[in-house]
């Protein structure tokens, strides 16, 4: 072929209110890996949706093998040889390692299936880039990084796509599996496929990638050859050069209580993080800051006694506890927001009231009856508080935006007054008017009376709301900032591992 596989020619996406992407220019050549880079909100999911044929573009248009297209359905962007592999393994956990590889084109002849055969090829895809999975296996049985590397072989190697977007598709791997993902990467370039490998991560980008494009506010920043960059340029391309947004607004926040309300000590847990400690005061906000699959949302859930550590103490008031399940971290006054609200945090089909209430019912119950005046009059309240954008408390949370469902989960915590909150991702995937709405109501109402540690798919949340900053790479903290010290090009410097020491004294990467 000659030419681009993908070419993107002016590629708007508004919103009302945003514009999402604006004018972008893109290309993907068959035989390179072409990396995508930029801070959350640049606009890198709305162009992955775009190319998945999930979201119909504005303007621009899209070409592909030489067919010029003004927007993709999802059966067209597969019918052309587009694959995209997202950070979330998507997988049917019923079924065995060799269906879920070969689905959709399981080699039947009419309604006879030659298992034998679907095996025996399932067997030798997988030996050929050294997975040692057993293909009768269910993939519920799976490793989370076991299930993505299917995923990527099903995606790159079975469906035998010609452009192939792998977006964060490294973040839920283990190190050993990254190796295997590299190798076929390796491999699908020498093959001549066009690959578009979207990572945070600078030291992976720098490492497998011939051309570099970075994005910032929807915008194509720049686009650069890789033997053109290191870290500190590319660095400053992502932030912006000479950027240093540091805590001009810290005296607008309040002053955080003496009182500690949660001190943890050596929290570990194997294989996922190390030697965790800090402490947590009343009326105090702590940002926990770094690269997905960095440990900070099980670092959230060991807290709330959902995924227990290994090791480590916590205090809370003073008191030793050992939180095993989230109902008793709860009733110690620990309350936790999934980062997945709409599988984790929200009951489907029932309204806005029932889920505002799910916590705190206990209250309202006597000789089992439930006063369903007082569980309404609660609602009304936590509505009123959280502004919620709805006809009445009634309405089904269903019909709710994704902002406003996201106002339904906090809500909900807070019907329970708790005196910690851990948010994970409290602002992930809702529009810029929710996302200030959020950070205003957890930077108001809910540090007045509590704790909070917050973890954000941007750092712009963390520096504008957060009194301290614990910057996390690799399971460990390797930095703590205090608001007068923040500093967003430091802190994604420290996420990246850029000039810090590690533990045996030497640098995990350099300038070069």
């Amino acid at each position: 072929m000659t030419g681009p596989a993908l070419l993107l020619e002016g590629i708007t996406k508004v919103y009302p209110g945003t514009v999402a992407l604006e004018n972008v220019h893109f290309e993907a050549i068959p035989g390179e890996v072409h990396g995508l880079i930029g801070k959350n909100g640049a606009g890198k999911t709305t162009l992955v949706g775009i190319l998945a044929g999930l979201i119909e573009p504005t303007e621009g248009r899209i070409t592909i093998g030489g067919k010029v297209f003004s927007s993709l359905s999802r059966a067209r962007a597969k019918k052309e040889g587009v694959a995209i592999v997202p950070q979330e393994p998507e997988i049917i956990l019923d079924l065995s390692v060799a269906e879920n590889l070969f689905l959709g084109d399981l080699g039947s002849a009419g309604a006879i299936v030659d298992w034998r055969k679907l095996r025996k090829n399932a067997a030798s895809i997988l030996s050929m880039y050294g997975l040692d999975i057993g293909v009768d296996l269910q993939a519920r049985d799976l490793s989370l990084s076991e299930r993505q590397l299917l995923l990527i072989v099903k995606a790159c190697v079975v469906e035998d796509a010609r452009v192939i977007v792998l977006d964060e598709s490294s973040a839920p791997l283990s190190a050993k599996d990254v190796r295997i993902l590299r190798r076929i990467v390796e491999g699908l370039k020498a093959s001549g496929k066009a690959i578009v490998y979207i990572s945070h991560n600078i030291d992976e980008l720098l490492g497998i990638c011939d051309r570099l494009t970075v994005l910032r506010d929807g915008r194509v920043i720049a686009e650069r050859e890789r033997s053109g960059l290191d870290h500190q340029s590319l660095s400053e391309l992502v932030i912006g050069e000479g950027f240093s947004r540091s805590s001009a607004r810290s005296d607008s926040l309040p002053p955080v209580d003496r009182e500690e309300f949660l001190r943890v000590e050596g929290l570990s847990r194997w294989g996922i993080f190390e030697d965790i400690s800090f402490s947590l005061h009343r009326g105090e906000i702590l940002g926990i800051a770094g690269l997905r699959g960095s440990g900070r949302t099980e670092i959230l859930k060991a807290l709330a006694g959902i995924e227990p550590a290994d090791e480590g103490t916590l205090f809370l008031k003073g008191q030793p506890i050992r939180p095993r399940t989230p109902g008793s971290a709860l009733s110690r006054g620990i309350a936790y927001l999934p980062e997945e609200r709409d599988a984790e945090g929200l009951l489907r089909f029932f309204s806005i009231r029932d889920n505002l209430v799910l916590n705190s019912i206990d209250r309202f119950s006597k000789w089992g009856f439930l006063s369903w005046e007082k569980c309404s009059r609660l609602a009304s309240e936590i509505f009123r508080e959280v502004q919620l954008k709805a006809f009445s408390i009634h309405q089904d949370v269903d019909e709710l935006s994704g902002g406003n469902r996201q106002k339904v989960v906090i809500g909900r915590i807070m019907a329970n007054a708790p005196d910690i909150y851990l948010l994970d991702e409290p602002t992930r995937g809702v529009d810029i008017g929710a996302k200030q709405a959020i950070l205003s109501i957890i930077g108001g109402r809910i540090r007045s009376r509590s704790g909070v540690i917050i973890t954000s798919p941007g750092l712009d949340d963390l520096v504008d709301i957060c009194d301290r900053i614990l910057v996390l790479r690799n399971g460990i903290v390797v930095r703590e900032y205090t608001r007068n010290q923040f500093d967003e090009k430091k802190i994604f410097l420290d996420m990246q591992g850029f000039g810090i020491r590690n533990r045996r004294g030497g640098t995990e990467c350099q300038a070069v």
